[in-house]
């Protein structure tokens, strides 16, 4: 996941490997993390990213301003003092690159209207797991409810709420999140290697909260609160009888006087 406020001074993106759309990928070798960028023909920095600490996480970020960058919900300009920046953002709202500064509102408009040109299909494929709008959920891969529980906790970013970080017997890794009463919110699913769940951790994160980002899904006759980024499913629910049990317990259908305690 990107560190927020971390972007390099725009002459660092330049003098890197180009590939044929004018896209750079890079480690610096100062702060040892990854970035990307988009450059013009003149070798002009257009768009930059923030820092990642695996190419995996840069990638899937570079992947989610390709699929972003075209819609005008997600792409605006904004002034900062006397200058001018291109500014791209998630689903979740999240910024996740920026233009380096114009001198007019002018310039700004011919900079976006060129990276708008970029092709999402540039960006690296990947299976899906929604097909025309809807979500196909399955089981494979999570733990049963009680695996998630009893272990020690994270920190506690919303209040008595905690994250549970750990790795079974056969070397998978996982997070879950837990509510005030120690019962399970949300897990994961099985990861490969500790980087791997961490990045999902992060974007987990950064989606938590938004209302947006949930998806009630009935599976064999139960019902579950998917968190999802995009099309990627970070994390689901226990499951509940019923659609009005699931939903209550996402942000959108908790009572409000429990926002801010439950989260």
């Amino acid at each position: 996941m990107a560190i927020q406020d971390d972007y390099l001074p725009c002459k660092s993106y330049q003098g890197h490997d180009i590939s044929e759309e004018r896209i750079s990928k890079f480690l610096n070798e100062k702060s040892k993390k990854h970035y990307f960028a988009f450059l013009d023909e003149t070798g002009s920095v257009t768009l930059r990213s923030e820092g990642y600490t695996t190419e995996k996480s840069r990638d899937k970020g570079l992947e989610s301003v390709l699929k972003n960058i075209s819609d005008s919900k997600k792409v605006e300009i904004v002034k900062e003092g006397k200058k001018y920046f291109i500014i791209v953002k998630a689903g979740n709202n999240k910024e996740i690159a920026r233009s380096c500064d114009y001198s007019s509102q002018k310039a700004a408009d011919e900079a976006l209207q060129a990276l708008t040109k970029v092709s999402p299909a540039t960006a690296e494929e990947k299976t899906s797991n929604f097909v025309e709008g809807q979500m196909l959920l399955s089981l494979e891969g999570y733990l049963p409810v009680d695996m998630y529980l009893d272990r020690e906790r994270v920190y506690d970013t919303y209040g008595i709420t905690g994250f549970v970080k750990f790795r079974t017997n056969d070397r998978k890794y996982y997070f879950g999140v837990l509510n005030p009463d120690a019962t399970l919110y949300l897990r994961s699913k099985a990861y490969d290697s500790e980087d791997d769940r961490d990045d999902a951790f992060d974007v987990m994160e950064s989606s938590i909260l938004l209302e947006e980002n949930y998806k009630i899904e009935n599976l064999n006759g139960d019902y579950y609160a998917v968190l999802f980024e995009d099309d990627e499913v970070l994390a689901i629910s226990d499951k509940f009888e019923t659609f009005i049990e699931a939903f209550v317990t996402t942000p959108g259908g908790r009572p409000k006087e429990y926002i801010g305690t439950m989260y």
